[in-house]
């Protein structure tokens, strides 16, 4: 999981978009049904931003499994433990955010495992749940929304594949990874993959930087890591785990061959004459 910011595309498709999805907003009640045409019309623009992947598990997604997840459950709200969330205001359950159920803020692309595990489960550090829109500001989620906030840092990956909260004990990151099931078989298998590869792309990078041979791959290679740094790359923040051994020997090669450079040049460069007596 990553920090990636959605903003508003600036596209003439986007305004009658979002048009349309206010206008179903302002006609949408407790309990109704959502109109899965206008949800699925901005599953693209989620992806873009997305680089095509998971939002929650940065697993590549397409086609049938691409969902459009409601970061805030649109109807029905579940407790850690499972059990529907009461209102604070009036007998019965927490109807879910239904005022959100058109906000494009509140949509998150998801592969279906994370959606269907995600369900409609949305715990609260403090056991307090908005029941209007002016309370979301004071609701505390143990979910991250990567749109909304960074989750550096959140989570520790390891060669093996499993997840592990970043920090020891750490509820927030133990919901995340038991909610979304971040270690299932298939992920993990998937995760323990790509770190070997991560692992295998850094030491070729190496082993082409100090061999100056074989340009195309050497090309190829650094396109793969510049992916995986600016957060294109599937699995990107494991794969960062995975070569930051490798760039911290690449940054100590870099600097090495400068200083090599300098002093090269410097015993090239013409030194002045002392003027005659």
């Amino acid at each position: 999981m990553i920090r990636v910011p959605f903003v508003e595309p600036a596209d003439p498709l986007w305004v009658r978009w979002k048009a349309r999805a206010e206008a179903a907003q302002d006609a949408h009640g407790p309990g109704a049904e959502v109109k899965d045409g206008i949800i699925q019309g901005i599953r693209d623009w989620l992806l873009k931003a997305y680089s095509g992947k998971c939002a929650y598990c940065e697993l590549t997604i397409a086609g049938h499994s691409v969902r459009v997840d409601h970061f805030r459950p649109k109807k029905g709200v579940k407790r850690r433990d499972g059990v529907e969330v009461a209102l604070r205001s009036k007998a019965g359950p927490h109807p879910g955010y239904h005022w959100l159920a058109y906000d494009w803020r509140n949509f998150l692309p998801s592969c279906e495992r994370c959606n269907l595990s995600k369900s409609n489960h949305f715990h609260t550090r403090d056991e307090w749940w908005a029941e209007r829109s002016e309370e979301l500001g004071t609701e505390k989620p143990l979910l991250v929304n990567p749109s909304a906030e960074d989750p550096g840092g959140l989570l520790m990956f390891k060669k093996d594949g499993f997840v592990y909260p970043g920090a020891p004990g750490d509820a927030r990151a133990r919901y995340v990874i038991d909610i979304l099931k971040l270690n299932r078989e298939e992920l993990r298998e998937a995760r323990a993959e790509a770190w070997t590869d991560a692992e295998e792309q850094m030491d070729t990078l190496l082993l082409r930087f100090v061999q100056h041979d074989r340009l195309e791959l050497f090309e190829h290679v650094v396109a793969n890591i510049e992916a995986v740094e600016d957060g294109r790359a599937e699995f990107s923040a494991m794969k960062r785990l995975a070569i930051a051994a490798g760039r911290v020997e690449l940054t100590r090669r870099v600097e090495e061959q400068q200083r090599r450079s300098d002093r090269l040049a410097a015993k090239l460069t013409p030194q002045p004459r002392s003027p005659s007596p």
